[in-house]
């Protein structure tokens, strides 16, 4: 599904120049979301003041609107949007990727009173419906086609069913997508949640998994699995997360896409899960697909294959290697592979 997160994020820039003149240069919102970032990490409380809303939305929406659009990126087409729940929605940023998607309504889901104000105005005249309750409230929503949850996950208690409760959500949904923070308990609580689903005939994963199989980032309590994005942010708002101290170029996130379906996950293929690693005569790239984790090889005599190789980033999906076998695969049809590693780099791949 495209996601035009340009136009997303020029609206975005827009309505909080208007609400906030200066805001990319205000040194009381900066230190207000660096105040909100700690809070939000560690106490899961945050403070509810003027100052506050605008600091959050200027803070996280860049960060909800680029995560969501990485994850949509990875549901079937044709998957058109016709009415979305967007559950924990905060102020609304995450809303501005689904209608920038071509959703036809969202339905915003939120207990705060002076955040869905905010959305409300930053939505003025859209197609967006504000409902103030819990997430915990699973009252009737009408059709829902496609359901949402971004930065929610990772704050739910520890003993959340979470199959259970977006069941209850939306019963009828084709396709949920959730996104959160790429740090080790969120990314591991959505990689848990992922586990849950595939053992589900009824459920199809789209990603980010390429496989049926348990998470392999799961068998060490050490590790764990997340993607990388380029956030491409407009000129204001780059300056606002460089103000607040914030990477304003990139952004590592976990997500998780899945809905209904005869069981199954996208086309086979493999995931990069880290850096390419350079060594003598050969890089290395760690990898995920059937069988677990592995490292792909390529020589440096293969010059095509190597330079993209070396190219690489962490969610770059690509075909499947022939000849699976052992903790490394090497490249077998050089010229072919060599295409295809090219071919997924120009095109931005997963972080894109």
């Amino acid at each position: 599904m495209h996601v035009d997160v340009a136009s997303a994020l020029h609206h975005l820039d827009e309505f909080l120049e208007r609400t906030a003149p200066g805001y990319a240069d205000s040194a009381v919102l900066a230190d207000a979301a660096r105040r909100i970032s700690v809070d939000y990490t560690q106490t899961r409380q945050i403070d509810d003041d003027a100052a506050a809303s605008v600091a959050y939305l200027a803070h996280f929406g860049p960060r909800a609107v680029v995560a969501l659009a990485r994850a949509l990126r990875a549901l079937p087409a044709p998957a058109v949007p016709r009415h979305v729940l967007d559950v924990g929605a905060g102020s609304g940023a995450s809303a501005l990727a689904w209608l920038a998607a071509g959703a036809k309504k969202v339905t915003l889901v939120e207990r705060s009173a002076k955040a869905l104000a905010l959305a409300t105005k930053l939505h003025a005249g859209r197609a967006v419906e504000m409902r103030p309750q819990s997430l915990f409230d699973t009252s009737a929503f009408g059709e829902v086609t496609h359901l949402s949850a971004a930065f929610v996950v990772g704050e739910l208690t520890d003993d959340t069913d979470l199959p259970a409760l977006f069941k209850k959500l939306a019963p009828n949904a084709l396709h949920t997508v959730l996104v959160d923070a790429g740090d080790h308990p969120r990314a591991r609580r959505l990689q848990h949640l992922r586990d849950a689903l595939v053992l589900d005939a009824a459920v199809v994963v789209h990603g980010p998994c390429p496989h049926r199989e348990p998470c392999p980032a799961l068998l060490r309590e050490r590790d764990w699995c997340h993607d990388r994005v380029d956030k491409t942010l407009p000129p204001r708002l780059a300056r606002f997360a460089r103000n607040v101290g914030r990477d304003d170029a990139a952004m590592s996130l976990s997500w998780l896409a899945f809905g209904q379906g005869s069981g199954g996950t996208i086309a086979p293929g493999i995931v990069v899960i880290g850096e390419p690693r350079a060594e003598k005569g050969r890089v290395r790239v760690p990898v995920c697909g059937p069988g677990g984790l592995r490292f792909l090889q390529v020589l440096k005599r293969d010059k095509p294959a190597w330079r993209a190789a070396e190219d690489l980033q962490r969610g770059h999906r690509l075909p499947l290697p022939d000849g699976l076998s052992g903790d490394t695969m090497h490249v077998g049809n050089v010229e072919q592979l060599a295409i295809s590693i090219t071919d997924e780099v120009k095109a931005g791949g997963a972080s894109s």
